[in-house]
């Protein structure tokens, strides 16, 4: 996952640690569900499809970030790694059309445990 671009804000640990906690939190199917259904009611779902297909991530606004995930998730996440939900918003724009990518390898979600 180095490939993961870091936001100049962050610090290396609280960058892994970002990081780390998306993991935990994608990795899990009805998760990336989730994250597809909300693309879809939000208008985005262009946009995370192509991070889950082979070709070229779309780039991801931190306000989208928030409508993706919702302000409670952000705020969670910031609150874990010590962040402004601002700065979290703006880092998992950099960070979620990597994550998501590497998660969906063949182009699609993963089955459900």
């Amino acid at each position: 996952m180095g490939a993961v671009p870091q936001h100049p804000e962050l610090n290396e640990e609280q960058h892994s640690n970002l990081l780390q906690t998306a993991v935990q939190m994608f990795r899990n199917h009805s998760e990336l569900s989730s994250l597809v259904n909300n693309a879809q009611s939000q208008g985005l779902a262009h946009v995370v499809q192509s991070w889950i297909s082979s070709g070229a991530n779309q780039p991801i606004a931190p306000q989208q970030v928030q409508g993706l995930l919702g302000q409670d998730r952000v705020n969670q996440l910031a609150s874990r790694v010590g962040i402004p939900p601002a700065v979290a918003s703006a880092a998992l724009a950099r960070l979620m059309p990597v994550l998501v990518d590497k998660l969906t390898p063949e182009g699609k979600l993963p089955q459900a445990a």
